[in-house]
């Protein structure tokens, strides 16, 4: 799940979901973790101590610790945790939409004038900062990224589903790729070398092909838990059909085509 998901299934929800007093801010949080991100919340304390005690909590690898300063606005994702300066013992915790300015922002919120998850409108009164996922992808959605090495460019930024991986128009071979899946998609692949043939398979993040060589790739294999959609440019033929399902092999064999560009979205 990620945080659309989330959102989508809790949102005008309440739950108690630690069994502990009732309904509170910190069970929104504590499903958050949970469903999003895979971390089962133990009973740490009250709201602001996710932020004041945060050293001594198992979110250190997944999450960065940020201080509120008066440039800072909170983005898409973060937990947002405001101290006993909001005016109670406990302070409030809430997961921030993305939405604001310096003045004030938006955040969804358990037990803040309401008992279900709502969107609600704050100032920085008592904030204290926010915990930001160090996995981004959670977040915005993405299930596959990707980047290619190309001749004379060498390596590419990372492209996200549905963008193009490659040059057209430009005569220039693509010599290398990493694949890699977020949320839950699980990947493994190959590549079709110029004077060797098929590649080993490698899996989520490592490089198939050759870099310094000089050496084209001339097809890609795919095999993926989820059902993919790919095109590809080839030399002289342009924009291949489009190639869909689990397991895809794009470009040519024997009849030395580089391969230049591709794209790939999830289904």
């Amino acid at each position: 799940m990620n945080y659309s998901e989330f959102i989508n299934t809790y949102n005008g929800k309440g739950f108690d979901y630690d069994g502990v007093s009732g309904v509170q801010c910190v069970d929104l949080i504590k499903m958050y973790l949970d469903k999003v991100f895979g971390i089962k919340a133990g009973a740490w304390g009250n709201a602001k101590d996710y932020y004041e005690n945060f050293n001594n909590l198992p979110l250190k690898n997944s999450f960065t610790r940020i201080a509120n300063t008066s440039a800072f606005i909170p983005q898409k994702g973060d937990i947002v945790i405001w101290g006993s300066g909001l005016g109670n013992t406990y302070g409030h915790i809430a997961i921030a939409t993305g939405e604001g300015n310096t003045n004030e922002f938006y955040s969804y919120d358990l037990n803040w004038g309401s008992k279900v998850v709502h969107k609600v409108l704050h100032n920085y009164r008592g904030f204290l900062g926010v915990l930001r996922p160090n996995d981004q992808y959670k977040i915005t959605g993405e299930e596959i990224t990707y980047k290619v090495h190309i001749q004379d460019i060498g390596w590419t930024n990372i492209q996200k589903e549905g963008e193009i991986a490659g040059t057209e128009g430009k005569g220039k071979r693509i010599e290398a790729i990493i694949l890699e899946g977020h949320n839950g998609l699980d990947l493994s692949y190959r590549v079709h070398m110029e004077n060797i043939g098929w590649s080993n398979w490698v899996s989520n993040g490592q490089v198939a092909g050759t870099t310094g060589q000089c050496r084209r790739i001339e097809a890609i294999e795919i095999k993926a838990n989820k059902t993919l959609e790919v095109q590809e440019h080839v030399q002289n033929v342009g924009w291949m059909p489009v190639s869909k399902g689990t397991n895809i092999r794009i470009g040519t064999e024997e009849k030395s085509l580089r391969l230049e560009a591709f794209k790939i979205n999830v289904l």
